[in-house]
């Protein structure tokens, strides 16, 4: 069976058009990575796909979802997340979130998704090029959302 972890902006992406504010360029790629976002999701719910999410990940999709929609909406979103994937507490996988930290001194969030991907021998999926380079520095297998065509994002998942 494959197995994923999915970073928190892959799930925002997924469901959130990017702010018409944003330069004409970066909104141009950001609706292109918001339409691989939603549909790597649509992969996912179509293939016998294993997901597991740290729990701080509830935590961040439902702050960023409540700055872009509202309560409503972010409480919602994060119940389904809730509901829809393995979520896993942060004791599980303290040791080794910790570890990554001090390999690469990444962020406590990002530590916390690249920690599970290496538990679990997941592919990571983000669209955090931080995250993502972090996550190559401890040999976890991390794809960048926006770098990476759908027929391979589709052909990881086969």
């Amino acid at each position: 069976m494959i197995r994923v972890v999915l970073d928190s902006s892959v799930l925002i992406k997924s469901i959130f058009k990017p702010l018409r504010s944003l330069s004409s360029d970066g909104y141009s790629r950001e609706l292109e990575t918001h339409e691989k976002c939603k549909v790597l999701i649509k992969f996912i719910e179509e293939r016998d796909v294993e997901v597991h999410l740290p729990k701080v990940c509830i935590v961040e999709t439902a702050a960023v979802a409540k700055r872009l929609a509202g309560r409503v909406l972010a409480e919602r979103a994060s119940k389904g997340i809730m509901k829809s994937y393995k979520i896993v507490e942060e004791e599980a996988i303290f040791d080794i979130a910790w570890d990554v930290a001090l390999e690469t001194g990444c962020s406590g969030f990002d530590s916390y998704f690249i920690a599970l991907a290496k538990r679990e021998d997941a592919i990571l999926f983000t669209d955090d090029s931080g995250m993502h380079h972090h996550a190559e520095d401890v040999d976890v297998n991390s794809i960048l959302v926006r770098c990476t065509d759908l027929k391979t994002l589709e052909s990881m998942l086969e």
